[in-house]
């Protein structure tokens, strides 16, 4: 059997996303205004090398079985982080994390039992509806912990903003360049992170308020969502329990 290379590119992607990870709690739990948007520039990396790390594999012909075990963790722990410090600054009581934390853990023991049954499991659409749910509800949050800390009167630069809207537009381009990003990946990387910035860099220019009502309701359906989500690959556990006893 051939070793495989478990850190080629895409796996260290991987890793550096659940290190970005750590280094953006840190700056979010901070409540500096200035420090959190550090950290919405850290998170969009996370969410650029999401979808780089599985294009990279591909394209390299890399994939290794840590790869595939690596990159569903990473983003188990990267949205469990960013909720838990949404719920450390008191945007919505914290134990709702739990539930995040729970679906997770039970889906991976879904997924080794029926494994050890000779039964593949790919991905179910409810997993997928829960991912882009809750990256949903991350920006929502992101967006609001920023309006709030605006309503307890922190505020940041016009240049100081420039400076950070820099240096993530041109770190980016960097990065699609060193990893040689080309094609659809690339305009889809790019467009997304600008996109994904731009809402952020324009929010002083209006006046708004927010009370923690919204936000704890944008998190309490992200929780329903995932519940739902685990239900559904209960749901399907059992059906394949059945067929096997049949």
């Amino acid at each position: 059997m051939q070793k495989e290379n478990i850190f080629n590119v895409a796996n260290n992607i991987t890793f550096v996303r659940i290190i970005l990870s750590f280094v953006a709690l840190a700056l979010v739990m901070s409540g500096n205004i200035e420090l959190l948007l550090v950290a919405i520039i850290l998170i969009a990396y996370s969410e650029l090398t999401d979808m780089l790390d599985g294009y990279l594999a591909r394209r390299d012909n890399c994939v290794t079985s840590l790869g595939k075990l690596l990159d569903p963790l990473s983003d188990s722990i990267s949205r469990f982080i960013y909720f838990f410090a949404f719920g450390y600054m008191g945007l919505f009581p914290i134990w709702l994390v739990i539930v995040l934390f729970v679906r997770d853990i039970i889906v991976a023991y879904i997924r080794t039992y029926m494994s050890l049954m000779g039964i593949a499991m790919g991905a179910r659409w409810s997993g997928k509806a829960k991912a882009l749910v809750q990256f949903g509800g991350q920006y929502l949050l992101l967006f609001m912990l920023l309006v709030l800390l605006m309503n307890q009167g922190q505020s940041y630069s016009e240049n100081y903003l420039l400076v950070m809207t820099a240096i993530g537009t041109l770190s980016t381009f960097a990065i699609l360049h060193f990893l040689k990003v080309k094609g659809n990946y690339y305009w889809y990387s790019l467009l997304g992170y600008v996109a994904f910035l731009i809402p952020f860099y324009s929010i002083n220019k209006f006046d708004i308020t927010l009370n923690t009502d919204y936000s704890t309701a944008v998190m309490v359906v992200v929780a329903l969502v995932t519940l739902w989500s685990l239900v559904d690959y209960l749901s399907a556990l059992f059906q394949a329990m059945k067929g096997e006893a049949a």
